[in-house]
């Protein structure tokens, strides 16, 4: 079995996301060869340098970053939904990123939609909002369109069963926090987001023995046909 690497990176003001995290975790860690690593967004951008820190600290913070996501086999993404969308530091965590000057390939930084780095790379999402109706849906869609424009392979989990009164959304893993904010995810929402992490990291494994047996027929030789 490969060795898989799984990348969870979220954003999360009262808790909730960070615990959906560690329930991913536990899901995608279920899978045999599956290393987990979490990364939280801060509130400040990334270009903003932190308390004593050097620019020269701050290249390398950015680098480091831009290194460990796209050094992953699986990305899992979780933001809280804001107005109908993903939280707006999580949209610019993944801008700033793309936009580094010491992560390879070299591209023209003000079109970070060119960068490869991310192509084939496992995506999923998740997320929470307050209200049933809070905007959970159109917050994994614009995940997963960030993830479409790197193209990367988008898993979800599905419709559940029973299909009619399942309440899990069938794009990503999702929880209801309440008017506070903070309400702990239940068992329900804890169960599904342990299946997604661990459906996102069988499917990084296929794909995987899928890109090692195709090396291995072709010799390496063989050239991705969106390559630049």
């Amino acid at each position: 079995m490969p060795s898989i690497d799984v990348l969870i990176v979220s954003y999360s003001r009262f808790g909730v996301l960070r615990l959906m995290a560690e329930y991913i975790a536990d899901g995608a860690r279920s899978v045999p060869g599956t290393e987990v690593h979490l990364i939280e967004v801060e509130d400040l951008p990334i270009d903003t340098l932190r308390p004593g820190e050097t620019e020269a600290e701050h290249v390398l913070r950015r680098g480091v970053l831009m290194e460990r996501i796209s050094a992953a086999d699986a990305l899992i993404v979780g933001a809280p939904a804001y107005f109908g969308s993903m939280a707006s530091p999580v949209k610019r965590f993944f801008e700033d990123c793309l936009t580094a000057e010491s992560a390879p390939p070299a591209i023209d930084r003000s079109r970070p939609w060119r960068h490869t780095a991310l192509r084939d790379t496992v995506g999923a999402a998740f997320t929470a909002s307050g209200t049933p109706h809070g905007g959970n849906e159109l917050a994994l869609h614009s995940i997963l369109t960030l993830f479409m424009h790197l193209g990367m392979l988008v898993v979800t989990p599905g419709q559940g069963q029973p299909i009619l009164s399942n309440p899990a959304a069938p794009y990503g893993a999702t929880a209801i926090t309440g008017a506070s904010g903070d309400a702990s995810p239940t068992p329900e929402e804890q169960a599904a987001a342990r299946a997604l992490g661990e459906r996102v990291a069988r499917v990084a494994t296929w794909v995987s023995l899928g890109r090692s047996a195709q090396t291995a027929r072709t010799g390496g030789t063989e050239d991705h046909p969106f390559a630049p």
